[in-house]
């Protein structure tokens, strides 16, 4: 999400990630929506890990975290490293864009 969420935790409720519960509430921070979620074990315990990202309204938080900018661990996707290593990362042009090296 453009807020750094994943997996439907939440910023806010980051302590979920962490969660004894396999499975867990969380509430969007804007809506109140309650949404089941499953906690960071279980992700960083699949056996492949993608995530898909696409707009412009994400490209300062994929900065963030590919970048590993200060306060980047607060967002639950930076925290996202299954034990297999098998992680790939689906990003579209808008969502990449800030990424790219303009130093040449």
């Amino acid at each position: 999400g453009d807020d750094g969420h994943t997996a439907s935790i939440f910023p806010h409720e980051i302590d979920l990630w962490n969660s004894v519960y396999h499975c867990v509430v969380a509430t969007h921070p804007v809506t109140c929506q309650q949404r089941v979620s499953i906690n960071g074990n279980i992700i960083n315990n699949a056996k492949q890990v993608a995530f898909l990202v696409t707009g412009s309204n994400k490209a300062e938080k994929i900065k963030e975290i590919h970048l590993q900018k200060k306060g980047y661990e607060n967002y639950p996707a930076s925290l996202v490293a299954p034990t297999t290593d098998d992680l790939t990362w689906y990003i579209d042009v808008a969502a990449a864009s800030l990424l790219v090296d303009t130093s040449n």
